[in-house]
């Protein structure tokens, strides 16, 4: 395909092809080297294609952290699905992550790099704690889920339980980006969910 084609994708399609463009450059060079100018010449269109698609780097950013989003979202919706006990479905979403990390290393050191890029950057810190609350309800909503499928309640605030989540999993995450331990990464977070499901009881009114 030539890059006067894919100039002309439509919008969808265009800003799919930049995101992994912008994924690719990261992953080679480090979270901090994202240009719209690199990812234009990554993707092989004009600088005008990339800034006509998203408008900002800022933008480009948001549309990184929502593609992990739609797949981490996917994965959660598929370990409810399938179904089992509380421990069977937590366990299931959380080696999920495990599975996927694993898979695409280089994507998921990207994604901790912008996080944490925020914390110093006011142009992609509102990015950062929108893509932070984002992850933080799919899990409040995987726990409710969880609840709403077995009949039981969270015994403590469930946002806490989210918030602990979410932790363990960074933490889990970056110990493994260093270490390589794949068994130790999948023995902690099964326990993390043996140890959450313990949590889930029948004695409290629900917390939403």
């Amino acid at each position: 395909m030539t890059s006067g084609k894919r100039a002309h994708l439509p919008v969808e399609q265009r800003r799919a092809q930049l995101v992994a463009a912008a994924m690719r450059v990261m992953q080679r060079k480090g979270a901090w080297s994202l240009t719209t100018r690199a990812v234009a010449k990554e993707a092989g269109v004009p600088l005008g294609a990339v800034h006509y698609a998203f408008g900002s780097k800022t933008e480009l950013v948001r549309a990184v952290f929502q593609a992990d989003r739609d797949r981490s979202t996917a994965l959660l919706r598929r370990a409810v699905e399938a179904g089992g006990s509380p421990a069977e479905i937590l366990t299931r979403a959380l080696t999920g992550y495990v599975d996927s990390v694993v898979a695409d290393p280089g994507a998921e050191i990207v994604l901790q790099e912008l996080t944490m890029m925020g914390g110093r950057d006011d142009d992609l810190r509102a990015a950062a704690r929108e893509s932070t609350e984002q992850y933080r309800g799919d899990v409040l909503d995987l726990l409710h889920r969880v609840a709403g499928a077995s009949g039981g309640t969270w015994s403590g605030d469930v946002e806490v339980l989210a918030e602990s989540v979410l932790g363990l999993l960074f933490g889990a995450s970056v110990n493994w980006l260093c270490t390589g331990d794949d068994d130790l990464f999948r023995r902690c977070v099964t326990d993390a969910a043996q140890t959450l499901a313990a949590r889930l009881t029948g004695d409290a009114p629900a917390q939403r």
